[in-house]
């Protein structure tokens, strides 16, 4: 398995950051339409946005490292792939298949060993079928 070198850590940090900043106006507007202060609901943003920033550069297997290693485990093709932002350590989330066989694998981020698979039930609860 290739590690990322600290160049493209940074690199893939600063993007994820620049990426999720863009979602913080939306929070803004929400959270003062609930009545929150703007200026906590920015910094509480910017504190997130940083903690993961932190937990991507903090990972060794790469976005598409997780992929191919869910693809090979569940024999599915991939159809998409998050960083974990609820986990302590870096892990990535992997959904693979589609319709009723969609499995979510939930890589850990920095050994690449497959933490967990199941079924990924969420397209069925909603009412989406998968045509093909």
């Amino acid at each position: 398995m290739k590690t990322m070198t600290t160049k493209n850590k940074l690199i893939a940090a600063i993007l994820s950051v620049a990426a999720l900043g863009g979602l913080g106006a939306a929070g803004v507007a929400n959270a003062e339409s609930l009545g929150m202060n703007g200026a906590e609901t920015e910094q509480s943003e910017a504190q997130e946005n940083a903690a993961e920033a932190r937990m991507l550069a903090s990972a060794t297997i790469t976005a598409s490292d997780a992929a191919r290693i869910a693809a090979e485990h569940t024999g599915l093709k991939v159809a998409e792939v998050e960083l974990d932002d609820e986990a302590a350590n870096p892990a990535w989330e992997v959904s693979a298949g589609s319709g009723a066989d969609e499995q979510e694998v939930k890589i850990d981020g920095t050994s690449g060993k497959v933490l967990s698979v199941q079924a990924d039930d969420e397209g069925i609860e909603n009412g989406e079928q998968d045509d093909d």
